[in-house]
């Protein structure tokens, strides 16, 4: 009976040194081993996680960004065609080469191009002489500087935008004479030498707008966190080369360089 307990006794205490032998040596570097694995897991997904917020916020900011721009471009259309309504009191001084140049600039070739046609054509409805056959000229030639306001490099100097805003004067007072040849049976040349005069009003009154241009640009910049924009695409970039492509090869991405 004894000699029975005592075997018992000795075939626990082995199992149990065998038990404890395969615990420590073999089952918990095992499970030390996958629980480990597991955390690494759990804290890449909770990066990836991070990431897609981050990103999701970005694209947000970006939207926000495009939305503001074409409340603006549309602000510089209506401000530019109002304005031109008292302005008639001058011939041919007018605002809208001013904000048509200034949509370019910060917004690109088309939206500035976009500005200048419109608030043009949306003028013409409250100013003498109406729409008419010279209409379509008259956007040509306005929609032409708010494409020549997209040229201009982001830190152009004064000298570049006066030179911007002449050429563009030019290019409309071109554009409206030739057009003038469809119903004024005269030569060129007269037509020309005959709005020399009105021409040279045109140039001055433009120049003179433009000389603001520079600060005013800086201030909407500012105020509208347009300078933001590169810094969030590239942002993104850092996050996710991947995702950075997708936005910037999609039609919102597309627009979002419409610099160009």
């Amino acid at each position: 009976m004894v000699w029975t307990i005592l075997r018992y006794c000795k075939s626990i205490e082995i199992a149990n040194y065998k038990n404890s032998f395969i615990f420590y040596w073999i089952l918990y570097p095992m499970t030390k081993q996958i629980l480990v694995q597991k955390q690494k897991t759990e804290q890449k997904q909770e990066l990836s996680v991070k990431q897609k917020v981050a990103i999701a916020s970005l694209v947000k900011h970006l939207q926000v960004l495009e939305m503001k721009e074409w409340l603006l471009l549309a602000g510089f259309t209506i401000g530019g065609a109002l304005l031109r309504v008292p302005m008639q009191a001058l011939p041919s001084a007018e605002p809208i080469t001013f904000f048509a140049i200034l949509g370019g600039w910060l917004f690109g070739k088309k939206k500035g191009l976009i500005a200048g046609a419109t608030a043009f054509y949306i003028s013409n409805f409250f100013c003498f002489g109406g729409q008419g056959p010279w209409s379509l000229f008259q956007v040509i030639g306005a929609g032409a500087a708010g494409l020549l306001g997209g040229f201009l490099r982001k830190n152009a100097s004064v000298f570049e935008v006066l030179l911007v805003a002449f050429i563009a004067t030019l290019a409309f007072e071109i554009s409206v004479n030739i057009g003038s040849l469809s119903f004024f049976p005269y030569p060129i040349f007269v037509l020309f030498l005959s709005a020399l005069p009105f021409m040279l009003v045109h140039a001055v009154s433009n120049i003179i707008f433009a000389s603001g241009m520079k600060p005013f640009k800086r201030f909407i910049e500012k105020k509208g966190g347009f300078d933001e924009k590169e810094a969030t695409l590239e942002a993104i970039k850092k996050i996710s080369p991947k995702i950075h492509q997708r936005i910037t090869t999609s039609w919102f991405g597309k627009l979002l360089h419409n610099n160009g």
